[in-house]
Formats: structure tokens, C-alpha cells, sequence
């Protein structure tokens, strides 16, 4: 710990105890708030050029909290480690005023660093072949081998969010060639169904063991209650374990193989966006970004001056 007034190391330490006893914060969100609570304080003691000190803690302004952050940017540390260094200063400030009765509502007014949105993760045709093609693997009766595949086929075949697969009922299969679902929002859409998803789910349901109403869903567990999300991705985790599959197989990344291929195969945005539920076009644009990088692999892969 650099020079700082022995006051506010003395807070310190009570108020990482607090967070430890308190708030049972992890070793590891303690460590990583500290550090960033030095960085600050660090910062603090550089840009006054005298000892971290209470009364400069209260007085800050925003112009302080705008220069601090920029620093950190200049030393390269990412829009995520800065939004948690701002995190852990307003934790500390709470802290502070609780316990102290300092203020100051700077820190709590200044906008949060935005972490880029990761890519969503999409499967290749290859691994989303051996995943249907095996998942009758995982499982341990003809019923429950049934269910995995259709319950994947489906998400593939449809884009449903696993939450909305999860939820169908008989009443939702009566027609053969669509599912009207009622999505994120209460938006309702339609989407197409592939034969082939549909046989297996009619095939599913000759084999479920246990009775069901028409307005009940399909997907049952072992005892015969509603599946849960949890339990059929620990089923994907031991096919991924299985065929040594990439890590980041599960439910939601076959939805985003679902609308990967088919822009890869000529689909337009709006239709995929439809397809898919999303409220705003702007978070189906970034399937786009996936097929900027398939596009630049298959070119280097392929041009012969790459």
C-alpha cells in the first residue's frame, strides 16, 4: 500500500471486514477491490502530490473521478476491470458514509464504463451434425434419448430460446408447419417447423412415459416432472465430454448456430430477427460480426494470396 494517512488505512481494513463478515464477499471480490481501491487511492496521492487523505476523499469532483478513470484506460486495463474499479469505489464511498458520515455523490453520478457485448458463440454445421447425431448417447432409457434429440433438434431447427422450448404444450403442435410462441415481452411470433423436428417430437411423446394434459408441457424430467433448463444442459455437458466438443456447447449456442447458418446461407436480417424474438435489430446485427469473421476464415483459407 502506497503513502496514505493512517486513518483511512485503518478504514480500510474495517471496511473489508465488513464485506467479508458482513456481505460474505469471496476472497477473490476482496482482493480484486482492494487493488482497485489502492489504484484510486494511488491516483488520489499522485494528482493532489501529498498523502491520500479524508478530507480530500470527500472533496473530489467529477472532473477527479473522469481523470482517474482515463488513467486507467491509458494503462490499458479493459472496460470491465474499469467498470468493477468504479464498482469497488462507490462500494467504499457507501461505506464510508454509512460508518462516517462522508459524502459525496460524484462517484455515484459519473456514467459506468460499458463492457462490450461478447459475440454470441455459434456451433459449426460439423459439431451441430455430431451433437444430433450422438445425443441419443446421454441418457439412460429409449424415452429420455428420444426427448434430448427433439428437444435439440428443435432449438436448432427452430431458434426457441430454451425457456420457450421448455414451455411447449400438445397445443402448440397442432400445426405441422409452424409454432406460434408467445416470446420475451409477450411478443407473439411464428416459426416455421421442419418436418423432421416435428416427427421427433411425435415421437417423443409415444414414448413419455407419464400422462399429459394438452395445456401441460411436453418435456418431462426422469420422475416425470417439467424438465428444467439446468438438467438438460448438464445432459449437453456430458455429450460435449463425450465428443470432445468446444466448451461453450449448450441450449443457447444452438440457437445461435441456428441464426448463424441461415445468414450464412442467404438469410436477411429482418427475417433472422423475426425468427428469433429480439425486440431491437441491433442485437441480431451481431450475427453479422460472425459472419465477417467465417467470411475472413474461409477467404484466408481458401484465396491463394492469403
Amino acid at each position: 500500500m502506497n503513502i496514505r494517512d493512517s486513518e483511512i488505512s485503518s478504514i480500510i481494513e474495517k471496511w473489508q471486514e465488513h464485506l467479508a463478515v458482513q456481505r460474505n464477499y469471496s476472497m477473490h471480490t476482496l482482493q480484486s477491490y482492494l487493488g482497485d481501491l489502492n489504484h484510486f487511492l494511488d491516483f488520489t496521492t499522485n494528482y493532489y502530490s501529498k498523502s491520500a487523505s479524508l478530507g480530500q476523499i470527500e472533496s473530489i469532483d467529477i472532473r477527479f473521478i473522469r481523470s482517474w478513470l482515463s488513467a486507467r484506460h491509458r494503462e490499458e486495463y479493459s472496460a470491465g476491470s474499469n467498470a468493477r474499479a468504479l464498482s469497488a469505489v462507490r462500494n467504499f464511498y457507501k461505506y464510508l458514509e454509512k460508518k462516517h458520515d462522508i459524502h459525496s455523490h460524484v462517484v455515484f453520478t459519473v456514467q459506468t464504463p460499458k463492457k462490450p457485448k461478447a459475440l454470441p458463440k455459434a456451433l459449426s454445421k460439423q459439431d451441430v451434425t455430431a451433437s444430433l447425431n450422438n445425443i441419443d448417447l446421454i441418457g439412460n432409457k429409449d424415452w429420455i434419448h428420444c426427448r434430448n434429440k427433439a428437444l435439440l433438434t428443435l432449438i436448432y431447427a427452430t431458434g426457441l430460446r430454451i425457456s420457450e422450448a421448455l414451455s411447449l404444450t400438445k397445443q402448440h403442435l397442432k400445426n405441422h408447419e409452424f409454432i406460434k410462441i408467445l416470446g420475451k415481452g409477450n411478443k407473439e411470433r411464428v416459426i416455421p417447423w421442419i418436418e423432421e423436428s416435428r416427427l421427433l417430437l411425435e415421437k417423443y411423446i409415444q414414448l413419455l412415459p407419464y400422462p399429459i394434459a394438452p395445456d401441460e408441457p411436453i418435456f418431462r424430467g426422469q420422475k416425470g416432472g417439467i424438465l428444467q433448463r439446468a438438467v438438460f444442459n448438464r445432459e449437453l455437458i456430458n455429450l460435449r465430454r463425450a465428443l470432445g466438443l468446444p466448451e461453450y456447447l449448450s441450449s443457447h449456442a444452438f440457437r445461435h448456430s441456428f441464426a448463424t447458418h441461415l445468414l450464412e446461407n442467404g438469410a436477411d436480417l429482418r427475417s433472422i430477427q423475426d425468427l428469433l424474438g429480439h425486440q431491437s435489430l441491433s442485437t441480431t446485427q451481431r450475427y453479422t460480426k460472425i459472419n465477417k469473421t467465417h467470411l475472413e476464415s474461409v477467404y484466408n483459407k481458401a484465396h491463394p494470396e492469403s
